[in-house]
């Protein structure tokens, strides 16, 4: 079960290569994969509402599209 929600985008942080993976699988580069990544560890991986993060990668879609 710990293996189905680490694939589902559950674990927070998210290692820096599984971000990478993820942005370069959505034809996005390194490069722009790292900026989410920093931004978000800047802000300890809280949301505006003061809340943990609870899925990284419905996150990092919202940061592709709005690219």
């Amino acid at each position: 079960m710990k293996s189905a929600l680490r694939c589902s985008g559950a674990q927070v942080p998210p290692s820096r290569k599984h971000v990478e993976i993820y942005f370069i699988q959505k034809g996005h580069c390194e490069k722009t994969a790292r900026e989410f990544y920093q931004h978000y560890a800047e802000k300890s991986w809280i949301n505006p509402e003061g809340n943990l993060i609870a899925d990284w990668k419905r996150c990092a879609w919202q940061w592709i599209w709005n690219r």
